[in-house]
């Protein structure tokens, strides 16, 4: 096989995903890259490289850039979870994976943990290297799970401000594994950091990220998953049990403290592997994660007396044409229309609001009122039908809505942070026949996605050099590093 493969691109809604493909196998694997990831850098190290070739050995493997870092595409605005998913259905689409495992790093884990709960036919495993499902910036501290108290969460956050404010200096890496940070480790994780994605970029997805709650979808990720945790992580080991616990089938692993990256990445690839070819499937895939959207017209008896009832016939069917064409161009499908109402699905909740505001606005055109409620969660398939307490509460959340209102429920809101949907809270209530209180949301006006800065990678003339040698020559580069490991072990051992 040709190493390193060649760098191809996926396209989604009009950007370029840089990706590769290599490896033989009854296994197939995508690997996200991470903050730091650059497809022609990763295969310089040998570390990495040796770590590659032998999962290469056992499987079809894909590995590519997100928008806005490494190869792949500059961003206008920084993607949602949603999109993430969406791009990473555009990777295996177009590296036509019908199915893979997948393996992700970090706030990478929160687009590959959407992408499980809502295609679970597609997805093997998860391998989630220091995961977590609920961002600290999400909730106030006693709402947090798996931190001791503020100060630590504040002080989390010091050491990721430095980062930033560092980025490109290899800082990173000493803040996530900080028995590697050797001085020849941090000055390649440097390099990486500086090729891989711009400060001002970095600094904004985790302004997202680290505000994001996926906790609730846990539960329908039916994939077997292995968590991985390297010691010494500056994110607290429980932070990261707590994706452990609320996942189905779930197990948690400890990498041994190592300085040597070539030790460390092999240990990481064994217990991947383990994972991937020691596990049985006997999953069903007649649940899978939807967001619900129930739209009702306001006052219709009263409407349809005013009118009569052959021209509130006509009414109807305009609204239904209107609905129609509003959530297939959205990306979701009409289950079916009740009375005066519309049942309707979507991948991602975004898709959902946006969908929904433009059924209110169309609507109002047609002289009609309408209120529309959404939430996200497991549903039931049963050929064109959905069932499930998925739908009970998104028309409970719709029953709620006044005229010409979008509402939606907590769980929506967690998933579209970052989108720029403005969403006000309307308080606690309780749904009729569904357990507990629901927090809900209204849509304001503002539908501006978070903005993207300026992603100029901060590189310099040596920077380039690398980059270029990494594109044309890197056994070379990769031979250089074997022989300074070697140089350095000889003293050691001296």
């Amino acid at each position: 096989m040709e190493i390193p493969p060649e760098v191809q691109y996926a396209v989604r809604d009009g950007k370029s995903i840089a990706y590769q493909r290599w490896g033989t196998g009854q296994r197939r694997v995508v690997t996200i890259g991470a903050a730091l990831g650059n497809l022609d850098l990763v295969w310089v190290d040998p570390a990495l490289y040796d770590a590659f070739v032998s999962l290469g050995q056992r499987a079809e493997m894909i590995m590519y850039d997100q928008l806005g870092q490494g190869l792949s595409d500059p961003v206008d605005h920084v993607p949602t979870l949603e999109e993430r998913a969406r791009d990473l259905a555009a990777v295996m689409d177009a590296g036509e994976f019908a199915t893979a495992t997948v393996c992700a790093i970090f706030d990478a884990c929160l687009g590959a943990l959407v992408f499980a709960a809502q295609h679970p036919e597609r997805v093997d495993g998860l391998v989630l290297w220091n995961p977590f499902a609920q961002g600290w910036r999400s909730a106030p501290i006693g709402r947090l799970e798996g931190w001791d108290d503020g100060e630590q969460v504040a002080a989390y956050e010091r050491d990721w401000e430095d980062v930033h404010r560092r980025w490109g200096s290899g800082a990173s890496l000493t803040m996530q594994m900080p028995a590697l940070a050797t001085r020849s480790n941090v000055r390649l994780w440097g390099l990486l950091e500086r090729a891989a994605v711009s400060p001002g970029m970095i600094r904004t997805i985790h302004q997202a990220t680290f505000a994001a709650d996926v906790r609730d979808i846990l539960p329908l990720v039916s994939a077997p998953v292995l968590v991985l945790r390297s010691v010494g992580h500056r994110l607290p080991e429980a932070v990261m049990r707590t994706v452990v616990d609320r996942l189905p089938n779930a197990r948690f692993h400890e990498l041994s403290e190592t300085s040597s990256m070539a030790e460390f990445f092999a240990a990481a690839e064994r217990q991947a592997e383990q994972h991937m070819f020691g596990a049985s499937d006997e999953r069903r895939f007649a649940r899978t994660l939807m967001t619900v959207l129930f739209t009702d017209i306001v006052a219709s008896t009263e409407r349809a007396v005013q009118v009569g009832d052959r021209r509130w016939r006509q009414i109807l069917d305009d609204h239904e044409r209107v609905v129609q064409s509003e959530v297939q161009a959205a990306g979701g499908r009409v289950v079916h229309f009740i009375g005066d109402g519309s049942l309707s699905v979507f991948d991602g909740p975004a898709q959902g609001i946006r969908c929904a505001e433009r059924v209110v606005a169309a609507a109002r055109q047609l002289g009609l009122d309408v209120r529309a409620g959404l939430h996200t969660g497991e549903c039931e398939l049963r050929q064109r039908d959905i069932a499930g307490i998925t739908v009970h509460i998104a028309a409970r959340v719709s029953a709620r809505a006044g005229a010409g209102q979008v509402l939606v429920s907590r769980t929506v809101k967690d998933l579209v942070t970052g989108s720029g949907i403005a969403l006000q809270p309307r308080g606690t209530h309780e749904l009729k026949g569904v357990p507990g209180s629901w927090e809900l949301f209204s849509v304001g006006e503002s539908t501006a996605p978070l903005p993207a800065p300026d992603q100029l990678r901060d590189l310099g003339p040596t920077d380039r050099l690398a980059l270029h040698a990494a594109r044309r020559t890197p056994g070379l580069l990769r031979a250089a590093a074997r022989l300074r490991t070697g140089r350095r072990r000889s003293r050691d051992d001296s």
